[in-house]
Formats: structure tokens, sequence, C-alpha cells
């Protein structure tokens, strides 16, 4: 079973790294940012009329050594490909493998493989590339090997059917290998010959994907089709990847257009354009996430009735309403919009913002207040908290969330401080000795049953975010984990989420939105609707048709 604390520092830890520019990871690699900063002017990559071409925003979030390094999906789905994609529905629909199927007991997991996919190169695509990807990761122990970690063995029957057995039952497997980040297969006859790939730099990136490398310039980095792709052919010819390292330059180009689509602009900037010629704008809801998480570990977290105090101490309308986007989080746990029927509707609304409630919970916990409004906790002492900030999200974001909490806990007469963290050794240290911290997450890590089992406290998971340990959520996570019974697993899901309601180690506060706008006179096709968390995704990309065809 993976360890939530390393897989979750892992996921969000790649997840940030990727952002936008979440294709791209072998830029810096191939020479096309090579510290350039450009910001305008003529191409020194060939552009046709169908090229659609995007800006990545960060030259340094671009560094990578190779695929096997950083490579995961849809992250690398332009060049590369999984086994599986999730879709939008948190259902799973093929990629690299066309159909499979699971043991009774979840260990097994049988994968039937396309029969006409070539890489990108010619050579033919077989279950022995994916036996490969599995036992060369792990022999080298590459980066994104820690995917795969559940896997004991991959047995080829014959080319085209793959047998993973796993370490352990693992119902959860499929979701593990397709998203935050999931795993893409490599070539064996090309990395076979890599005899140190920890510091190898790739420089032709042979993938199965619907496009291919074809060449890098500073600043710039171009992918072509790939005419051998068996799947549906994209209807541009290729795609741009040019540098420009702000969003207000990002803004003018797309304006002047020099560029086709800028991600992840500001509410005002949307407004500044909406009466633009030719500039469109879409808004991809819920593409990420932030809780107040609580170390059960320490005072005064530890006590059950502070946890549910503050849980009705969180205006969650008043974050949304200053982020600009977004929406505040009703449930426990999961993200309604994306968990659909895995979230427990009798769950939802638990956590309202009541201060008058919060006030009644604490006293009747003995936690009382002075003549001048200071709580005093069990200890006898005045009730302080020192909110670490650092981890993941925006820094800029955090401070949204404690300008609101301050104010109210102020008025529960508690005084909330902070410190910040630019290491991320120092920030883990101080959340483990600090009652309450700050999280921001890729709503991915929260979409279905598999991703409460981050709550678990098990022989092979000693630990997890929140110091939380409860036998009974424990038992049904290893429940979850050996049935592949989708019913079963709701109903254990939802009597987890009645467990997390009455513990409540973690009180989620909002998710935000990212808006984007683009080029209406280009390319039709950027919105294909919620659940496609990039413009770089590749159904995304392949979806786009040229207004004025090549």
């Amino acid at each position: 079973m993976k360890n939530p604390i390393q897989q979750k520092e892992r996921s969000v830890a790649f997840l940030s790294v990727i952002g936008l520019s979440c294709i791209v990871i072998f830029c810096s690699i191939a020479g096309c940012i090579a510290n350039s900063t450009s910001q305008s002017g003529s191409s020194p990559v060939p552009i046709t009329s169908s090229d659609v071409i995007i800006p990545v925003d960060s030259p340094s979030s671009l560094s990578s050594t190779s695929n096997m390094q950083k490579g995961g999906v849809p992250a690398s789905g332009l060049a590369y490909e999984g086994l599986v994609i999730k879709d939008l529905n948190g259902k799973f629909d093929p990629s690299l493998a066309e159909s499979w199927n699971i043991s009774s007991d979840a260990k097994t997991w049988t994968f039937h493989l396309v029969k006409n996919a070539t890489w990108n190169d010619g050579v033919p695509f077989t279950c022995e590339d994916v036996k490969f990807t599995n036992d060369y990761m792990k022999s080298y122990n590459l980066t994104m090997g820690f995917v795969l970690g559940d896997v004991q063995t991959i047995t080829c029957i014959d080319n085209y059917t793959a047998v993973f057995t796993l370490k352990t039952s693992y119902s959860g497997f499929l979701d593990q290998i397709s998203h935050t980040p999931g795993i893409s297969i490599s070539p064996k006859h090309f990395w076979e010959n890599i005899t140190d790939p920890q510091h190898y730099q790739d420089t032709q990136f042979i993938g199965t994907g619907p496009f291919k490398f074809a060449g890098a310039e500073p600043g710039y980095f171009h992918y072509t089709v790939n005419d051998l792709y068996y799947g549906a052919k994209p209807k541009i010819s290729g795609i741009i990847l040019k540098v420009i390292t702000n969003k207000d330059s990002q803004v003018l180009a797309l304006k002047n257009g020099e560029i086709d689509v800028v991600s992840g602009i500001t509410p005002a900037i949307a407004q500044s354009l909406a009466g633009e010629n030719n500039i469109g704008l879409y808004t991809i809801n819920d593409t990420g996430a932030y809780e107040l998480a609580f170390n059960m570990d320490q005072y005064p977290a530890n006590i059950s009735a502070f946890r549910h105090a503050m849980s009705h101490a969180i205006d969650r309308k008043t974050v949304s309403s200053l982020f600009g986007t977004g929406q505040p989080t009703e449930t426990t746990f999961l993200i309604q919009n994306l968990a659909g029927d895995y979230v427990n509707p009798a769950e939802v609304g638990m956590y309202d913002y009541n201060l008058t409630k919060a006030v009644e919970i604490l006293a009747g916990a003995n936690f009382t207040r002075s003549a001048d409004g200071v709580l005093t906790g069990q200890d006898g002492k005045p009730v302080t908290v020192t909110i670490p900030l650092g981890g993941h999200g925006s820094s800029v974001d955090q401070q949204k969330i404690v300008t609101v909490i301050k104010n109210d806990w102020a008025k529960l007469g508690i005084t909330v401080s902070t410190v910040s963290y630019d290491d991320q050794t120092q920030y883990r240290n101080a959340v483990n000795d600090n009652p309450v911290f700050f999280d921001g997450f890729p709503v991915m890590l929260h979409d279905d049953a598999d991703a409460m089992m981050d709550f678990a406290h098990t022989p092979l998971q000693e630990m997890n975010y929140y110091n939380y340990n409860d036998s009974e959520y424990n038992s049904l996570v290893a429940e979850i984990q050996n049935t592949p019974d989708q019913t079963k697993i709701r109903q254990l899901a939802y009597r987890m989420q009645e467990l997390l309601a009455r513990d409540i180690p973690s009180v989620p506060v909002c998710t935000t939105d990212t808006i984007v706008a683009y080029r209406t006179d280009r390319f039709t096709g950027w919105d294909i609707g919620p659940g496609y968390h990039t413009i770089l995704d590749p159904k995304v990309l392949t979806n786009l048709t040229p207004v004025k065809p090549s």
C-alpha cells in the first residue's frame, strides 16, 4: 500500500512543478529554454497557421532529465501514454490498454494491450515495453518508480497481455497509475541501451502519443503530429511552446495575436478581456483546493471539541470571495463536483459557519473566556495557535485564508500567528510541532474513495498527514483495498466520511477555478467541459480545430 505522506508530497510536488507546462518537462534538456526569457518577436521555429502557440511561464519549471524521471500521465501525454486514462466522470478509459480484468482479491490485474500501436520511430509497442518500464525504473531507482511501488512483478503472457501482480491487494491501482502523477510507458528498445538514466538527457522523446518532438530553439519547443499514431489524428498541425515569463506579457501577446491561449488569469484580467475582439473566455472549475488540517498529536488539536468548534469557525464564503473564483467546500473531504456519488450526502454541510455554536462547544469542553475575551484552554493558559505557511498552494492564497481565520478566531478569544518557511523540510517539521496547518492540493487527490486512504494508519502505513488513528477507519481502508466491488467501496466510503465528520482531522475550505482566455479567430474546441485541468491536456489539444484550415 502506498505511503500517503510520500504519495501526497510527491504527487503535489510533481503537479506544482508541471503546472501549466505539465506536458513539456523535457524542454530544458533539448535546449528549448537555454536561459531564455523570450517575450515576443519572430520565432526561430517554423510555424504554420494550424500550429497552436502556447506560453510557458517558468523556464525553471521545465527542467528535467527525461520522461523516466518526471513523466507521468496525462502530464506527458503529448508524446507518451499510460495504460489507462481517468476521465472527468471518475471512470477509466482505455489508452495503451484497451481493456483489463481484476482478480477477486484486487491483487492481480490483467491488461489487454492495443495491438496496432507503434513508437513514433516505427518500432511496434508490446507488453515487453510495459514490463521493461517497471523493471528498469526500479533497478535504477528512478523518480517515477514510486508510482509502481505496489507492483511485485509484471508477466507478459504474450505480446499484448500484461499481468501485474501486486504486493498486497489494492482496488485503487487504476487510480494510482492513471494520474497525479500516474505512469507513462517507455520504449524498451531505446532505454535498454541507456546505462546511466539518472543523468541521461533525452533528446529524442520516443513515445506512442499523438504528438512527437520536432525541434527546439532558445525560448521555443516544437511538437508535430505523430503520423504513426494509432488513434484519432489531431486536426492541428503541431504545438509551439513559447517561454513568456509573466502573465501580463502573456496577455499582451494574446491580444497581439502572438499566442493562442493564456491560462490562470485573474478575474480582473478576464473582465478587461471580455470586450476584446477575437478573444474568448472560459472557466475550468475546481482545479485546486484548500483545507484547514489538524495535527491531532498537538494540543489543543488533540481535543475533539476544539476541532469541532473550529470546524464552525471557518467562513468559507468569505474566503472564496477573496479568491475571486471557486466555491466553498461543504463536504468532509471529497470534492463534490468531482467525486459524485462517492460523497455521502448525509455529511454535506456538516461544518456550517456558526461562531455561536463554536463558543458553545468550547465552553462545554472547559475552555473559558476571561473578562477581556481571552480564551483559556484546558491547560489553564491562553489559547494561541501558530500556523506554519509554506507548504502546498500559493502563499498569497494562504495569506487570504489567514486573514479570515485570524478575524474569526479572535472573536473566540484565540490569538493566531503565522510563520513562513521557504525550506520544505523546515516547514514539515513545523507542521509536526504545531496543531493547525493549511494544505493546498490538486483536486485529483480528492475525487474518489481511494483518496480517503490518506487518513489511514495501518501496519504498512504507520503515519498520515494528520496523525489520525481510528481502528474502525483503518479496517475500512483495508476492506476497500481488498475489493473491486464499486458498490461495496461506495458503502465503505460513506462510513469513512461519517467517521471523518465525527473526528474532524481536516476541514475542507474551498476549491479554486482556473480562467482561460483564447483567440477565437484561430482555433475552436478549447472548452471541453469539467475535469480537464490544463490547456495542455492531450484531450483538449486533440479536440482543437483550426478556424482557417492551413
